[in-house]
């Protein structure tokens, strides 16, 4: 595609990122929209966007897009030579945020919601520990994907108090989620060490930990290569994985829309949440462990 690099670097930009995200079925792009939410911007997205830039603008933005929120961002990235930084001051140790009753109300109450709006079908319950000290690792379909793990094991086998996960630091803003998820901010293009020692002091203080090894939504809802930082996790806190497989949840909230489906004419959407039995790191390496959950995950059956 040829940019109108004959104008200024915001007209550029725009084109860049409508020629992305009209791919997707997405709206019309303004220097206010924001990258994660109003486009569906994901982490292999926002690589797509940098090599668009660097070919059309000649600035390399790749190692410094971690702080921005929107298009605009992206523009002040550029025009200040790489100089832009809206890194939030936070400090790792305050979060998870603690969870207040009405976190707690509103976090049932999308429990019971879904499990009328959506028609779940859910295996292998009993493989999840009693003591809570575990690593749940589903493969990630959707924005939701957090909530229906949860709905599927419901509130009376998991203490809400103490479910964790890591989440982009983008999230950082919604304090309200970030608080009923038990949210630890983690950058993703950064130094991610900090999230996750505050990671592993949740684990060992009790919380239940969830985990996407994908690291990032999948775009075409197959399962890609997994990561190994809950295998770094596990073998630290000497805590199994829960592999956890999750179907439906990619045809009910696709990445190109903003809310997921509720109804068909066929009636409730299904969703399949699949948990298999513990895996131990039992001297495991971390790429050992890796695989061998990767492999878990996908041999779990398709239910849906």
């Amino acid at each position: 595609m040829i940019y109108n690099l004959n104008s200024d670097i915001e007209l550029t930009v725009i084109q860049i990122i409508t020629s992305i995200v009209n791919r997707n079925a997405a709206e019309n792009v303004t220097p206010e929209s924001r990258l994660k939410y109003d486009l569906s911007f994901d982490s292999l997205t926002m690589l797509e966007m940098c090599v668009e830039i660097e070919s059309a603008l000649n600035v390399s933005i790749e190692n410094k897009i971690g702080s921005v929120k929107t298009v605009g961002d992206v523009i002040k990235l550029i025009e200040n030579n790489g100089a832009f930084n809206k890194d939030v001051e936070y400090d790792i140790n305050d979060y998870p945020l603690p969870k207040t009753k009405q976190h707690i109300r509103r976090l049932k109450r999308f429990l019971r919601l879904s499990r009328f709006t959506w028609h779940f079908k859910v295996v292998g319950l009993d493989n999840l520990p009693i003591d809570g000290k575990y690593i749940l690792c589903p493969n990630h379909q959707s924005y939701y994907d957090i909530l229906w793990v949860l709905t599927a094991i419901g509130h009376k086998r998991i203490d809400l108090h103490k479910v964790c996960c890591l989440a982009a630091e983008m999230f950082l803003s919604y304090n309200d989620v970030m608080a009923m998820l038990g949210g630890i901010p983690v950058e993703r293009s950064g130094n991610t060490v900090p999230s996750m020692n505050r990671a592993l002091s949740c684990i060992k203080e009790g919380y239940t930990m969830i985990i996407f090894p994908e690291g990032t939504r999948s775009r075409d809802g197959k399962i890609h290569e997994f990561k190994g930082g809950a295998a770094k996790l596990a073998i630290d806190a000497n805590v199994p994985l829960i592999p956890v497989r999750i179907e439906g949840a990619w045809n009910v909230f696709p990445p190109h829309r903003k809310r997921p489906k509720i109804f068909s004419w066929k009636g409730s959407y299904p969703l399949s949440i699949t948990f298999g039995k513990p895996i131990k790191p039992d001297g495991k390496s971390v790429e050992e462990l890796t695989v061998q959950l990767q492999s878990e995950v996908e041999r779990l059956e398709e239910t849906v």
